[in-house]
């Protein structure tokens, strides 16, 4: 969402309260003259008290210590710890500050020409690293520095630009040394903090504090532990002559030489340090690579004789073909399923080093006809790699934050089939879906992997349904847009009435989702609002009409300087959507539509919007509004609330207060998703654990009582063609700037629309929120008498902190997810039976 292009969302990360930053480099190697003055030294951190009134905003998180791991100058330097951004503490940011008076001495700056400050990332990945000068009245002069994972940096900042910026250099407060928080912990190194005339010689400090780096660096003990890892695996394999066997042992092998040469290289390195960091790198990547061969090893073990391995991974995880390990199980799974929903799992095949050609899985249920009809579909992957960007991601057992490399998201549904390269993992999505009217019970299911030339491969999964029956619209709301024309621009349709027709399709596939189509842009996507008989399509073909955007009344088209104008601006956009409201209310409809207002605007265009909105309740009161104006408050105290029915705030927003306020005066507190957002809170990216978007519509959305959810576009597509290849396709995942996901959450096939896993896992999410809510009303049907043991269960599943804590943490593993759902089914069961065990 944007002021400009919505979607196009201009979000500045605030470094220092809301500051822009500005980015600085190096200066020159040394041309110091000879009666230059001599150094000032603010901070050396040779003392035992050298950092005495340094502050940490986040103390609980962060640490800033002395240490001798790292000097540019003298013996020691400081080492700031960051903890990870992995709850709602996290969103601090990590910042020391040395005070000026205690920390570093209170001198005149005036007299020297130089701030110079040595600084080193110690950090696995790459950081921004920050210097900021306050004085005691909030102004201050921000410089930063990129760095590489053990990098060396030197700031030297100008005095006189320090002073032009407005610091006040009589009445300094602090020295400010940053970085924002990542997923990952961080770690920078400071030192050597003085005035200087002279201009720093940086290639020579650099070398000079080279040694220091390699040695942080570790790479003896890090190559050692990889060796080892390597060799415990290796005995793990099998040592038969069976081909899948010999394959094994060669990846090991070639694992232990790559080791050995990276060995060779370690005592000639002197003070290489970018040829040491090359080496640090590929230990990372050669960590990564055992894990994955353990993957391929525990699936030979689990069929030993099978030329193809074959596992299970949840559907709220990925399965990377190349370069990761799979978050796998080699036990046939029950999938718990309740009467009317979608679940899936992923059937995963491991072709031990030989090709696959024309690989699909055949799915046959068992028994008589039973409600119970499973799909398997190829999954396709998209390479991450640059200049494809990525917000970091949670570190898992399973992959890093940030992996740049084939990424599965696309579900092939318009081909069973596809052919897998020797040595890649291949997943195939298997869809489970039940009816309201599935016999309960275990559903046995035989999934059969076949390929050209080879014998069948056959594997179990179960299929438990339970008897429990949830809605089949959703309960959460949703609002969720889409741009005609960008769906259409793919298949090469331009002629207004195809176009339409194309829209008819993506909303049926919607519709199959639990999602219904909309466009809360439709002033600037259409040329009009939605007709009647449109409308009636929607409610009677693609899962109901719940609610749509009859407009978009956008402050910023107005002249806030000119107020006498707003009153002609604002009828003109009321005579426009008047005849359509009239309709509307003829048919039956206007009870469902919205006015869409106001997107991302701030508190310079409250007055107007009042102003606009007041006259608009006049002329339609019937017709509620839904806004995402940026306001914490939710109006609060600008007094806007009385005027909004649905007010949106992203998703790492939440007050408990507000939102029982504007349920008691019957309106509604909604999430929704933008690009600024990045992990812990759960977002779209395709980089990100799929399994969030689950999370975040179900038990995330129920525990928090927020009544709806907001998505601005389905189908970003702009420039990109009709998805057609794989399972590694060529498609470019950006869909926003150099973003992977925003703004599309499915795919144009070569047949029409397909899914992306993080389209299933938010169906699931959805799903899992009516589930709570069938919960919710088996509980408060139970008769008198019921088990009050049962009863307090069932009441703590329903509050599901066992997933979820807030909407920064909640459990990344399915298997805790899926427990905690499995309980959540199995007590609305026994508690629909009296109590019975089912």
């Amino acid at each position: 969402m944007g002021s400009v292009i919505p979607g196009r969302r201009r979000w500045v990360v605030s470094i220092v309260f809301g500051m822009v930053t500005a980015l600085t480099v190096a200066g020159p190697p040394a041309v110091g003259s000879a009666s230059a003055s001599a150094d000032v030294t603010l901070a050396d951190f040779e003392q035992p008290d050298a950092l005495r009134n340094a502050t940490l905003p986040a103390p609980d998180l962060d640490k800033v210590t002395v240490t001798r791991d790292y000097a540019s100058a003298g013996q020691q330097g400081m080492r700031l710890d960051i903890g990870p951004y992995n709850s709602k503490a996290g969103s601090v940011f990590p910042r020391v500050w040395l005070d000026v008076g205690g920390t570093i001495p209170d001198v005149d700056w005036t007299t020297r020409t130089y701030l110079h400050v040595s600084a080193a990332n110690g950090s696995i990945e790459r950081a921004r690293m920050y210097v900021v000068v306050w004085d005691k009245n909030g102004r201050y002069l921000l410089r930063s520095i990129w760095a590489e994972p053990y990098e060396h940096q030197v700031f030297e900042i100008r005095v006189a630009d320090i002073a032009a910026a407005g610091v006040d250099l009589a009445h300094l407060d602090k020295i400010q040394i940053s970085t924002e928080r990542s997923p990952n912990p961080k770690r920078l190194y400071v030192d050597d903090i003085r005035l200087t005339d002279q201009q720093t010689d940086v290639a020579a400090e650099k070398q000079r504090v080279a040694r220091t780096l390699i040695a942080a660096m570790d790479l003896s003990g890090e190559l050692a532990k990889a060796k080892e890892a390597v060799a415990q695996m290796r005995k793990r394999i099998r040592q038969t002559p069976a081909a899948p066997d010999r394959y094994l042992v060669a990846q090991a092998d070639q694992i232990r030489a790559r080791l050995d040469a990276s060995g060779e290289q370690l005592p000639g390195l002197g003070d290489r340090v970018g040829d040491a960091r090359k080496i640090w790198k590929n230990l990372i990547g050669v960590d990564w690579e055992i894990r994955r061969l353990g993957t391929l090893v525990a699936a030979r073990s689990a069929r030993p004789a099978a030329p193809i391995g074959l596992g299970f991974s949840d559907s709220m995880s990925h399965v990377y073909p190349r370069d990761l390990p799979c978050d796998c199980s080699f036990v046939p799974p029950m999938l718990s399923l309740v009467r009317g929903e979608y679940e899936s799992t992923q059937l995963v095949a491991f072709n031990y080093g030989t090709p696959l050609t024309g690989a699909w899985v055949e799915a046959v249920v068992g028994g008589r006809p039973s409600g119970v009809t499973v799909e398997a579909h190829p999954v396709v992957s998209l390479n991450m790699v640059p200049p494809v960007a990525q917000k970091p991601s949670i570190p898992t057992a399973f992959r890093p934050s940030i992996y740049e490399g084939w990424t599965p998201d696309p579900i092939q549904t318009n081909d069973p089939k596809t052919d897998v390269a020797a040595g890649d993992v291949q997943a195939f999505w298997v869809t489970v879906h039940t009816t309201p009217g599935t016999k309960p019970g275990v559903h046995p299911v035989d999934l059969i992997l076949r390929a050209d030339g080879r014998q069948p491969e056959r594997v179990k999964l179960r299929v438990r349904v339970w008897d429990v029956k949830i809605d089949q619209a959703p309960r959460l709301r949703t609002a969720i847009g889409h741009d005609p024309k960008a769906y259409a621009e793919p298949y090469g349709v331009t002629d207004p009435d195809e176009v339409a027709k194309l829209v008819d399709t993506e909303y049926a596939f919607l519709g199959t989702y639990m999602l219904q189509g909309d466009n809360i842009y439709r002033s600037i996507y259409e040329g009009k609002p939605p007709s009647v008989e449109s409308l009636r399509r929607i409610d009677e073909q693609y899962g109901g009409l719940r609610q749509f955007n009859i407009w978009y009344f956008d402050p910023r088209l107005f002249d806030l300087t000119k107020p006498d104008s707003w009153a002609s601006k604002a009828d003109q956009l009321f005579d426009l959507i008047a005849p359509y409201v009239e309709q509307y209310r003829a048919a039956g409809f206007a009870d469902k539509a919205y006015l869409y207002c106001c997107d991302e605007t701030r508190a310079e265009h409250t007055e107007l919007i009042r102003f606009v909105l007041a006259r608009f309740k006049q002329r339609f009161p019937d017709i509620r509004v839904l806004t995402t104006a940026i306001d914490d408050q939710m109006g609060r105290q600008s007094g806007l609330d009385a005027y909004i029915d649905w007010w949106v705030r992203d998703v790492p927003w939440y007050n408990p207060q507000i939102i029982a306020e504007r349920h008691a005066q019957g309106r509604e507190a909604w999430w929704y998703l933008h690009a600024g957002n990045a992990n812990p809170t759960p977002n779209v990216f395709v980089n990100h654990d799929p399994g969030q978007l689950r999370t975040l519509l179900g038990p995330m959305a129920h525990q928090a009582g927020v009544d709806g959810f907001l998505y601005y576009r389905v189908d970003r597509w702009y420039g990109h063609p009709i998805l057609d290849d794989g399972p590694l396709s060529n498609w470019d995942p950006r869909t926003w700037n150099a973003y992977a996901g925003d703004g599309s959450l499915l795919y144009p096939g070569p047949g029409g629309p397909i899914p992306s896993i993080r389209l299933e896992n938010l169906r699931d999410g959805l799903e899992d929120y009516n589930l709570l809510e069938t919960l919710h009303e088996t509980i408060d049907g139970a008769p008198a008498g019921t088990d009050p043991a049962l009863l307090a269960k069932a009441r703590r599943l329903l509050g599901a902190k066992d997933v979820v804590t807030d909407n920064y943490e909640y459990v990344w593993a399915p298997t805790a997810y899926r427990d905690w759902r499995t309980d959540a089914i199995k007590v609305a069961a026994q508690l629909r039976h009296g109590g019975a065990e089912q």
